[in-house]
């Protein structure tokens, strides 16, 4: 009987100990599927790569979206396990949808909902339109306008709240000073660019007041970020390929443009600086519809909404020497 009872007596202080570990650990889970969770296309490099490295140190939790595995796998060892990469292709329906599904599946215990989505993912190439080739300029278009489209469409299940006392996430796009304001060989790119305005505000006003889903657009000028570098070369090997006699009308303004880009990339603000802006976007009490940001943005886009487009076309102008040197 003693030791029956000595038994149920140590059973007793077992199962207790075991409840109070269980509700440890219940109280660790929680506590870890609280975190506000943000989805961020084209996390492998650049922007995406260290919005999601700021976010992951400010306890969120950051699905990355990456194109290839060695990315993710980089990005968990920088991030000490904070990041779980996944793998999404814009341009792929079939990617994004695996991608969404794998980020519901992971947010589906806690019955948390998606409280951002960063839409970084983007390409550019620099190329006067006579002499670029439609699957290039098409290829910027998918991956820059109809990417965005594409990912939001099926993340938005995921942004809407799904319990009362939840908010609803938040978008944020990443657009561009090249969104308001074009340059010679810019055309693919800030097609792509201006567009990302006309769908930012139209999601503002399709997601805003029936879900509460609001939407920011993050318009920066030049950035210290691996994009250029890449644009610039594929731009480089595409105009390779063109004949010399249909280069050479725009050699002198290729030359020209490229080194004001590559000038713009080493004078442009850092990275950490449009991550710190996507924090903003994502928490702040009342968000902006737009953050322009960048050295010298605010300024030249105010003077090219007051100016009419002869004085402005002049004022570039003048500053291209070789644009606009005759044949």
């Amino acid at each position: 009987m003693l030791r029956v009872g000595a038994n149920h007596s140590g059973q007793g202080c077992g199962a207790r100990n075991t409840r109070a570990a269980h509700r440890t650990r219940v109280a660790v889970v929680v506590l870890a599927d609280s975190r506000p969770a943000v989805l961020i296309t084209g996390a492998s490099t650049g922007i995406g790569k260290t919005a999601a490295l700021h976010l992951a140190k400010k306890n969120w939790q950051v699905f990355a979206g990456v194109r290839k595995e060695i990315d993710g796998a980089a990005l968990v060892a920088e991030s000490n396990g904070n990041i779980e990469p996944v793998i999404l292709d814009v341009v792929d329906n079939t990617s994004v949808q695996a991608a969404v599904a794998l980020v519901q599946d992971r947010l589906a215990p806690s019955g948390r909902n998606l409280s951002g989505l960063v839409n970084n993912a983007g390409k550019g190439v620099f190329m006067p339109l006579e002499l670029i080739d439609i699957d290039v300029f098409d290829d910027v278009m998918q991956v820059n306008v109809s990417g965005v489209v594409r990912t939001t469409k099926a993340a938005l299940p995921l942004l809407r709240k799904s319990r009362p006392d939840q908010a609803p996430g938040r978008i944020v796009n990443i657009g561009s000073y090249a969104g308001s304001i074009s340059l010679p060989l810019f055309g693919a790119y800030s097609a792509s660019k201006f567009a990302l305005e006309a769908l930012s505000d139209t999601m503002r006003y399709e997601l805003g007041p029936k879900w509460g889903i609001q939407i920011s657009l993050i318009k920066a000028s030049g950035v210290k970020t691996p994009i250029w570098d890449k644009s610039i070369g594929s731009s480089n090997s595409y105009l390779d390929q063109v004949e010399p006699s249909r280069l050479a009308p725009y050699k002198g303004m290729c030359e020209e443009i490229m080194e004001i880009a590559r000038r713009g990339e080493e004078t442009g603000i850092t990275s950490e600086e449009v991550a710190a802006t996507i924090e903003e976007a994502l928490t702040a009490p009342r968000p902006r519809s737009r953050y322009l940001i960048g050295n010298g943005a605010e300024l030249q886009m105010t003077a090219r909404r007051l100016l009419p487009d002869w004085i402005w076309d002049k004022l570039l102008l003048n500053n291209l020497r070789k644009v606009v040197e005759p044949l």
